[in-house]
This record gives C-alpha cells, sequence and structure tokens, in this order.
C-alpha cells in the first residue's frame, strides 16, 4: 500500500512559496520629492507595474498591509518618512519585502543603510550610486519581481 500522497501544485506556489495573490505586482514609492516620484513612476510604467506613492504624512504601514507590494522604493531625503524610517516600518511588516533605499551614492548613508539591514534584520536592501539611474531601478524591480512570483517582468 502506497502512504504517500500527492497532489498537484501550480506553478506559482512553486516560488519561494509565494503566489501572485499574495504579492501583486505593485511598488511603494517613500519619496517627497516630486521629481523623484515621477522618475520613478516612469520606470515602473515601463514595467506596467502598479505604483502607489506615500507621502510622508500618510501611514506606510497601513498602506504595505493594504497592497502588499512587491518592493518599496524609498528616498533617504524625506522629511518625516525617509529611508530609514521606510526600511523600520518594513522590517515590522514583512523582514523579505524588497527595499531600494535612495542614497545617491553618499557613502555614509550606504553605510547607514547597511547597519540599518543589519539592525533590522531585513534580507534584500539595494542602494543607489547615484541619483536613481533606470538601470538600477530596473534591476532592482526585475529582482523583487521575480522573488514575488510576478513573472511579467523580463530582461529587456
Amino acid at each position: 500500500m502506497n502512504m504517500i500522497s500527492t497532489i498537484e501544485v501550480s506553478r506559482a506556489y512553486s516560488f519561494h512559496g509565494v503566489s501572485p495573490a499574495n504579492r501583486q505586482a505593485v511598488v511603494v514609492i517613500a519619496s517627497d520629492c516630486p521629481q523623484t516620484v515621477e522618475q520613478l513612476e516612469r520606470v515602473c510604467d515601463f514595467f506596467d507595474l502598479g505604483v502607489e506613492v506615500v507621502a510622508s504624512e500618510e501611514n506606510l504601514l497601513q498602506l504595505l498591509r493594504d497592497n502588499r507590494p512587491m518592493a518599496v522604493i524609498a528616498d533617504v531625503d524625506g522629511v518625516v518618512q525617509d529611508g530609514f524610517h521606510a526600511m523600520r516600518i518594513v522590517a515590522a511588516h514583512d523582514h523579505d519585502l524588497p527595499v531600494m533605499v535612495l542614497t545617491h551614492g553618499d557613502p555614509a548613508l550606504m553605510g547607514a543603510a547597511d547597519a540599518m539591514q543589519e539592525l533590522w534584520d531585513l534580507t534584500m536592501v539595494s542602494r543607489t550610486t547615484d541619483k536613481p539611474l533606470a538601470g538600477q531601478v530596473a534591476e532592482f524591480l526585475f529582482t523583487a519581481g521575480r522573488r514575488a512570483g510576478c513573472m511579467r517582468l523580463v530582461h529587456v
């Protein structure tokens, strides 16, 4: 008698245990700078990703719970909700949620981002080497989409 039973599992569940129903193709942008938001929205639009922008007075944690994004991009220059605050909120929500911190290539900010990643046990934090370059953002979004199971993203 065979004691092992098998069930068919869809491909959506075979990638890191995360299905597209758990993470939508939405990116949260935490920035007070309209120019930064516009640049990032253009890249996200190219990949046909939804965008939710959170200003400093809005509740980032609630936005993360409501939208279940595949990634967060945060500007370190925010008035209230700077990149480090966003990293702390993401860590409280989901340690595995990919975060890109826009450090603008500042070595001190990049070092601080490394320290915060370790302190809050975040598994995937990316830092920009200069103003957010389309290539850096595209690579980050591709990696985040692959981790989240949003297979619509492809290398370009």
